[in-house]
C-alpha cells in the first residue's frame, strides 16, 4: 500500500465507499474515524477494514503482508519473484531461539554486494534502504528493528520499469506504470540548472535531492536523473495507465494471486535485467494516490471498488 497524509474522512477512498453504498442501496456505518465500515443490505452484513474488503481469507492476507513468507510461497509455486529473506529483531529472539543474525545479514551483503533492507511488513516505501556497505546495513537494521519485529532483505535489482496490476477474482481490473519523476539531460546544463528550470514549471512540485547528488554534474543529452530510486506513488511516482498489458505479465500477476490464494489484490511487477518478476503483492488494495490524479482516475478506482463491494454481496450481479 502507498502512504497518504490525508485524514481518513478527507480521503478519496472514504468518499468512494460512501458514494458506492448510496448508489447500491447499502446501509453504511462508519467506525473509528472511517477506518472501518459496516455494509448491510437485505439482512446481509459485510465489513471493510482499512483497505481489506473481506474477499480474501485472513491467513492469505497475513501471508501476503509478510514479504519473506510471500516470496517463499511464490517461489515454491514457480512464480518468478524478487526473493526476500526474513531476519527477526533482537527483541524477538526469545520466541525464535536465535542467538543473532548479523552473520547471516552480512553474508547476504557479501553475496549480492547490493541489497535492499525493508520493514518485512511495511508499506508505502517507508523504512526501505538501499544498502552497499556494512555500515549502511547496520544503520538500516537499527532503524527498522526500532519499529518493526522483522526485516526483509532482498538483492537490489536495477529496475527498468515497475507496473502495478490490480486483480479481482483473477481478472485484471487496471494496470499502470509507476513513473518516477526525473530530469532529462541536454548535454550542457548541470543538475542544478536543470532542477531550477524544473521548478519554474508551476505543475512541478518541490523535490528533495539526495545529499550525495553532485549538483554541478552535467547530464549527458538524454540521460535521466531520478529524484528517487523508489517507485512508490506515495513518494512522488506518477501513475501512467497502460492501454494493454502483455499476456505474459497478466499471467505472472495471476500466478502470484493464485499462489497466495487472494481474490482481490494488487501485484507489483518489475522489469529487471533477467526479465520480469513479482516485487510484492498487496491484499489491501489502496488507490488513494491513483484517484488523486484527476476525475478519470477517480472514476476508474471507484468502479473497481464498486465491483469488489458487489462481490461481497452474493445477491448483487454485475457484468
Amino acid at each position: 500500500m502507498e502512504g497518504i497524509e490525508l485524514e481518513n474522512s478527507q480521503s478519496n477512498f472514504v468518499r468512494m465507499i460512501k458514494e458506492i453504498c448510496e448508489e447500491e442501496g447499502i446501509t453504511c456505518v462508519s467506525y473509528s474515524s472511517d477506518w472501518a465500515f459496516q455494509l448491510e443490505k437485505n439482512g446481509e452484513k459485510n465489513f471493510i477494514l482499512g483497505y481489506q474488503f473481506g474477499l480474501n481469507q485472513a491467513v492469505s492476507q497475513q501471508i501476503s503482508a509478510d514479504k519473506a513468507v510471500a516470496s517463499e510461497v511464490m517461489t515454491q509455486n514457480g512464480v518468478a519473484n524478487v526473493e526476500h529473506s526474513c531476519f527477526m529483531a533482537p527483541h524477538m529472539f526469545r520466541f525464535t531461539g536465535e542467538n543473532g543474525n548479523w552473520k547471516q545479514m552480512t553474508a547476504m551483503l557479501e553475496k549480492y554486494g547490493d541489497i535492499v533492507c525493508k520493514d518485512n511488513e511495511g508499506t508505502g516505501g517507508y523504512f526501505v534502504f538501499h544498502v552497499k556497505t556494512q555500515r549502511q546495513l547496520e544503520e538500516a537494521a537499527q532503524q527498522i528493528f526500532a519499529q518493526a519485529d522483522s526485516m526483509a532483505i532482498a538483492p537490489y535489482y536495477e529496475i527498468k520499469k515497475e507496473y502495478r496490476v490490480i486483480l479481482l477474482d483473477g481478472e485484471v481490473q487496471v494496470a499502470f506504470e509507476k513513473q518516477r519523476k526525473q530530469l532529462i539531460g541536454d548535454g550542457i546544463s548541470t543538475i542544478r540548472q536543470l532542477y531550477a528550470d524544473y521548478l519554474l514549471n508551476p505543475g512541478n512540485s518541490f523535490e528533495i535531492l539526495p545529499s550525495s547528488t553532485d549538483l554541478d554534474r552535467v547530464l549527458e543529452k538524454g540521460e535521466s536523473y531520478f529524484f528517487n530510486w523508489k517507485h512508490n506513488l506515495g513518494q512522488g511516482a506518477i501513475p501512467n495507465l497502460l492501454t494493454e498489458l502483455p499476456d505474459r505479465l497478466k499471467e505472472l500477476a495471476r500466478q502470484a494471486v493464485h499462489a497466495l490464494n487472494l481474490r482481490f489484490a494488487s501485484v507489483d511487477l518489475v522489469e529487471c535485467r533477467d526479465g520480469w518478476k513479482v516485487l510484492e503483492v498487496n491484499s489491501g488494495v489502496m488507490m488513494e494516490n491513483l484517484a488523486s490524479n484527476g476525475m478519470e482516475y477517480y472514476l476508474l478506482a471507484k468502479q473497481i471498488y464498486q465491483k469488489a463491494i458487489q462481490k461481497m454481496f452474493s445477491f448483487i450481479k454485475y457484468e
